[in-house]
C-alpha cells in the first residue's frame, strides 16, 4: 500500500514505519497487543513510544482503565519494561538484587508477602563507585484487590518494588514515571483541577494558602497581657531617680 492510501483510522501515527508495513503494524497493535482498546488509545501508545524512542511492537506501555473525574478513561501507562530499558540506555545501570520478601499475610482476601525489597545498582562516574538504591514496598500500600492483583500478587508486588528502586536510582531519566503495575486499579483525580474555571482555581489557591497560613482548627492567639505599670511613669521615675534606693522605692 502506498503512503497516499494510508487508512484514516490511524492517520499519520505510523508515518515512521515503512508504508508497506503500516497496515500490518496497525493490525498487530489493535488486534494482538492491545485488543479491545479504542483507536485513540492505541494511537496514544504509538505516540508515547515514538516520543520516548521505544518500539511499540515490544509493548513497553499498557493501556489501562483508570478512574478519573467523570468516569473511567483509557490511559497509556509505561510498564516495567520501559523503566528497565530507559535505565539501561543511560549506560550506568548495573543491575538489581534478587527480591527479598517479608512474611506471608492475608490482606483483602489475597495472600502475599507483607513487603518486597529490591536494590538497584548505579555506577557513579564522578566518584567511581557503585551506588546502591534500596526500595521496600508494602503490599497493603500498593495492592488494589482487582483481578490482576488476585491472579499474580507476588509478581505485581515485585514489579512495583523494582519500579520504585529504578526511580530512586535514575531520577534524572525516569522522573516520576509510575508503572502500569503501580497504577493498576488506581484513581486519578488530577482532572478535577483541569476542568475548573480559571477564577475557581484562583479562589481554591487562595483558600489553600489561607489554610496553610491560618488553619481553621488552630486555636486563636492569646491576647497580649495588659501591662501592670504605666510605662511612661516608669520611664519618668527612672530618669528622675538619683540613687538605687530611691529607684527601688
Amino acid at each position: 500500500m502506498s503512503a497516499k492510501n494510508v487508512p484514516a483510522v490511524y492517520g499519520t501515527a505510523l508515518d515512521h514505519y515503512d508504508p508497506a508495513t503500516r497496515d500490518a503494524v496497525w493490525r498487530t497493535l489493535s488486534e494482538s497487543l492491545y485488543p479491545g482498546a479504542s483507536t485513540r488509545a492505541v494511537i496514544s501508545a504509538v505516540d508515547y513510544c515514538r516520543a520516548r524512542g521505544l518500539d511499540v511492537l515490544k509493548r513497553p506501555v499498557h493501556i489501562i482503565q483508570v478512574q478519573v473525574a467523570g468516569g473511567m478513561r483509557e490511559v497509556v501507562i509505561p510498564g516495567i519494561y520501559e523503566l528497565r530499558t530507559t535505565a539501561m540506555r543511560t549506560g550506568l545501570y548495573m543491575g538489581a538484587s534478587r527480591p527479598e520478601y517479608g512474611p506471608t499475610q492475608k490482606w483483602s482476601g489475597i495472600e502475599a508477602p507483607e513487603w518486597c525489597e529490591i536494590t538497584v545498582y548505579r555506577w557513579v562516574p564522578a566518584a567511581r563507585v557503585r551506588a546502591e538504591f534500596h526500595a521496600r514496598v508494602y503490599f497493603r500500600e500498593v495492592c488494589k484487590p482487582n483481578a490482576r492483583w488476585k491472579a499474580a500478587p507476588i509478581q505485581m508486588l515485585t514489579k512495583c518494588t523494582e519500579a520504585a528502586a529504578l526511580r530512586a536510582a535514575f531520577p534524572d531519566t525516569l522522573g516520576g514515571i509510575m508503572s502500569a503495575e503501580e497504577m493498576s486499579g488506581a484513581t486519578i483525580d488530577a482532572d478535577v483541577a483541569e476542568t475548573q474555571p480559571a477564577a475557581s482555581q484562583v479562589e481554591r489557591a487562595r483558600a489553600a494558602v489561607h489554610r496553610i497560613v491560618a488553619p481553621q482548627d488552630a486555636p486563636a492567639p492569646a491576647p497580649a497581657p495588659e501591662p501592670k505599670h504605666d510605662v511612661g511613669a516608669l520611664i519618668g521615675a527612672i530618669d528622675g531617680a538619683s540613687s538605687r534606693d530611691e529607684l527601688a522605692s
